[in-house]
């Protein structure tokens, strides 16, 4: 995982909720836009790639309380993925909360965008 300029090879995103840790309600709620549509997506969650994820995490009143994006430095699957948007996550809030004693994060409405 590293912070380098990542160039996205499909267009498009895929928007994942971070609450969700149900593998069917996370699937249910996520968002797909540009080649993630539905016939796509399979094609590019097939093979191994490097993937950027950014994260969004609001807080209770709605408002966004961090941004922070990371990019694969090798390339990774979809379990790979899966464990890089829970992991980086609850790390990412993990902070948030040790720097803002008083943050109160909305994991319902905080959320990771996915490129490859």
């Amino acid at each position: 995982m590293s912070q380098t300029a990542f160039k996205p090879v499909f267009d498009g995103c895929f928007k994942i909720f971070l609450h969700d840790d149900d593998y069917k309600k996370a699937a249910d709620r996520a968002e797909f836009t540009g080649q993630w549509i539905k016939s796509k997506r399979r094609r590019i969650m097939k093979k191994d790639r490097k993937f950027q994820v950014t994260l969004h995490i609001m807080d209770m009143d709605g408002h966004k309380r961090g941004l922070q994006s990371m990019v694969f430095k090798d390339r990774g699957g979809k379990g790979d993925l899966s464990k890089v948007i829970f992991g980086f996550g609850n790390e990412f809030c993990d902070d948030i909360r040790k720097e803002h004693p008083d943050a109160k994060i909305d994991l319902v409405n905080s959320y990771a965008v996915v490129r490859a």
